[in-house]
């Protein structure tokens, strides 16, 4: 402790200078401008209004240039720019000054004159038509200035009345039928922001109502302020220059779709003879596509009245299709008439396409690995736009250390799915298609794996899917998989494995004959965006097995029930994971994430499958610890303990549990666009939901003490950010060790980063690809 506070006066020696340095570059005669104020001065009104802050806000961001950009306070972007000389070609000076630092934002660049206009033209479009604004340049030592603003509001307009003075003719009549959900409401106050609002929202119905020539700069609203009492009347009319072809309501006349548009054959291609569909054209010379893609993504019709909706639709969903490259619409009148063509250039993606992947692997389980995937695409497969989906892959994975059994630890592996996606609810009884932009899919899977584990086991994996997937809204997704079918089956088991799956019933139950027929439903909602300063993101599932089939199952005389000779599993399980990211500043974020899952097993089964259980640790879990062993609950395989011998059997981690909590939060900083740093705590834990032995007790999950079982580590971060992927290491250790009698499990004291065997024991590596969360 001495020794460390040695070192305060240095630390603080630094830090002053660099405060110092601040200036350095600061030209004679000018000064570092360190930011403005907003003040409000009352005159005749003796309180500031309702929306004080939203109206401080809005001057805020009209003040420019920014001062120099803080992190924790310190502009250490300006103390890099002035640690550095001006370069004279590529080195550390053009480092610092043109890449990581940032030059004196001076008080010379601020134009107080046409800032306190811009401020002022702002309070007049909030309804202060008579304020003003001045400002006051403060001298902070010999080298910073700040600036104060001064608002001097007076009275604020309101709005005494509105009226629509509109003729009698079409246009008119349908924007009066609009007043009554107008935006502009009598003892408001005056907004400029409010009558754009007001147009536009009048524009949206016209567009929704035929009149497809029509935009918001058609519509004129007068102020009359002369009235006193400081308020005004408005006026909305449309402009006499309005020109006759928005006075009309259109409606469709031909809708046509050109399927494989050319650019360099326009001319040739615009006269080709088209056939005719429903109520639109597609011409399709090459044969490329059957009429029946469109049927459910064209939401303009002939002889229907034009509308905004139904057009936005329509391009959005050919786009959606995921086979066409580019979508343009067209659309133009015939003459002298209320009647529109429309029509569609759409340029497709090649059909087929072909990918390899290659990737490498790295657990915190000290196993390292390969892997080479092919995958064969067919955009249009039956000339449906339905998509056919053929990928293989094999891999292999080995212990590079550690290792703590005399067999082999070497996996291989060999996977294949094929897999088809239909754009639409294809059901067998009712035609449902939502009025949306957005595609909705059907989705048909089937596929193989193999994993084998020489003079072990080999595990084959069998599983069928059926299912749709849609989008509500922009930020809301769904997936529901009424069929969803799972049949794992171990073969080429060793003598010495089954004597290891004799002593480990955890391990006898990961590798066992599982057949699984359930369906699931899963619900996400994203609006995650680098622009916000809060985003969330919220995903729910659950999954049931085992329901329908058990009313018809054939009951053995064991009590078990079994389907084509084999016994199922019934369960029902739930996940939620929820996620906060918080931009404190450009460069600067906190996002945190709370996981909660609970399954249970019931009637035909007594624990859930071992592929349905859930885990802990790892790289995108609880970092400080392996992945697979950790709990359940405060108990933990003790190598050496003569009365549990299942506890030798280290050959695979499979620490698995009915419940599972998990809470992390992490700060991540990114100072350039590469490279990005973070520090993260993770807490969390696995229990099961109930057991039959008393020995298994520590497992079982207890509302009086399940926090006390909790798990916590922490660690720092580096990520490399190479655009097309983010490479991730995370070095942590833990803080709470839970199998720990109850007084040690905190483990503060017995950090020391400097002794060796510390490290080997808690100190873990996580090598990954994109974040953990």
């Amino acid at each position: 402790m001495i020794r460390s506070v040695r070192y305060i006066p240095f630390v603080i020696s630094i830090l002053f200078l660099a405060a110092c340095s601040t200036t350095r570059t600061v030209p004679e005669g000018d000064r570092l401008y360190t930011g403005a104020d907003v003040k409000w001065k009352d005159t005749i009104i003796k309180k500031k209004p309702k929306d004080y802050s939203t109206i401080k806000t809005g001057m805020e961001e009209r003040i420019r240039p920014l001062p120099n950009r803080r992190f924790l306070g310190m502009p250490i972007k300006l103390w890099l720019y002035n640690l550095g000389n001006e370069p004279k070609g590529k080195g550390l000076n053009y480092l610092l000054r043109k890449k990581w630092g940032e030059a004196p934002v001076l008080l010379s660049q601020v134009k107080v004159d046409r800032t306190d206009d811009i401020l002022t033209s702002y309070l007049e479009d909030n309804g202060y038509f008579n304020a003003d604004v001045d400002h006051t340049i403060k001298n902070s030592g010999k080298k910073k200035a700040g600036i104060t603003f001064t608002a001097i509001p007076d009275f604020r307009y309101t709005i005494h009345r509105v009226r629509f003075d509109t003729d009698t003719g079409l246009l008119g009549h349908h924007i009066m039928l609009t007043t009554r959900k107008t935006l502009l409401k009598p003892d408001d106050n005056y907004s400029l922001d409010k009558i754009k609002e007001e147009r536009e929202r009048i524009h949206a119905f016209l567009k929704e109502n035929g009149f497809y020539y029509f935009t918001p700069d058609y519509l004129l609203i007068r102020i009359d302020s002369a009235l006193g009492k400081h308020q005004v009347d408005l006026y909305l009319t449309t402009k006499k220059t309005t020109p006759p072809t928005a006075l009309r309501q259109y409606y469709m006349k031909n809708v046509e779709l050109f399927t494989n548009y050319d650019l360099a054959k326009d001319s040739a291609q615009q006269f080709s003879k088209g056939v005719q569909y429903q109520n639109f054209t597609i011409i399709d010379p090459d044969s490329l596509f059957k009429p029946i893609v469109f049927d459910r993504t064209v939401f303009l019709q002939r002889d229907s009245m034009y509308r905004l909706s139904s057009h936005n639709i329509t391009l959005q969903r050919l786009v959606n299709l995921g086979t066409f490259k580019f979508v343009r619409g067209n659309f133009r009148p015939a003459r002298d008439s209320s009647l529109l063509y429309a029509r569609f250039f759409l340029t497709p993606y090649p059909k087929r396409s072909l990918q390899v992947e290659v990737s490498g692997t790295s657990k915190s389980n000290s196993f390292v690995g390969s892997q080479l995937k092919l995958s064969a695409k067919n955009r249009n497969f039956q000339r449906k736009a339905n998509l056919l989906e053929i990928s293989l892959g094999g891999g292999f994975e080995t212990q590079v250390g550690g290792k703590t059994t005399q067999v082999s630890t070497n996996a291989y592996s060999l996977n294949g799915e094929v897999s088809i996606t239909i754009p639409r609810f294809f059901t067998p009884v009712i035609r449902f298609n939502p009025r949306t932009p957005y595609v909705p899919r059907t989705r048909f899977s089937l596929g193989y794996e193999m994993l084998s584990r020489p003079n072990l086991y080999n595990l084959n994996a069998f599983n069928l899917q059926y299912g749709y997937i849609w989008k509500q809204t922009k930020f809301l997704d769904h997936a529901l998989y009424p069929v969803a079918i799972t049949y794992v089956l171990p073969s080429s088991e060793s003598p010495e494995f089954l004597e290891q799956k004799k002593q480990d019933p955890a391990l006898a139950q990961s590798i066992s004959k599982q057949f699984i027929l359930g369906s699931n439903y899963t619900l996400t909602y994203n609006n995650q965006s680098p622009e916000k300063y809060h985003s969330f993101y919220a995903y729910f599932n659950t999954d049931v097995a085992g329901n329908l089939v058990g009313l018809f199952a054939k009951k053995q005389p064991d009590g078990k029930k079994t389907i084509i000779n084999n016994d199922f599993s019934q369960y029902i399980r739930f996940s939620v994971d929820g996620r906060h990211y918080f931009k404190l500043s450009d460069n600067l974020r906190w996002v945190n994430r709370l996981f909660a899952g609970y399954g249970i097993a019931y009637g035909n089964s007594t624990t859930l499958p071992f592929v349905k259980q859930f885990f802990n640790g790892g790289s995108n879990s609880l970092r400080a610890f392996r992945a697979r062993t950790l709990g359940p609950g405060s108990y933990r395989d003790a190598p050496d303990d003569p009365n549990n011998p299942g506890a030798k059997n280290l050959l695979l981690a499979n620490a698995a549990g009915d419940i599972k909590l998990e809470g992390n939060t992490e700060l991540r900083y990114k100072p350039t666009s590469l490279l990005e740093f973070a520090a993260f705590v993770d807490a969390g834990n696995i229990w099961l939901g109930k057991t039959d032995s008393a020995s298994q007790e520590p497992k079982v999950f207890k509302t009086n003490r399940f926090l006390k079982e909790l798990a916590v580590g922490t660690g720092l971060g580096i990520r490399i950010d190479a655009s097309i992927l983010l490479v991730r290491f995370d070095i942590s250790f833990p803080l709470r060790k839970p199998w720990l009698p109850e007084n040690e499990r905190w483990v503060f004291k017995q950090i020391a980063l400097g002794d060796p065997d510390w490290r080997k024991e808690n100190l873990i590596l996580n090598i990954a690809i994109g974040y953990p969360f």
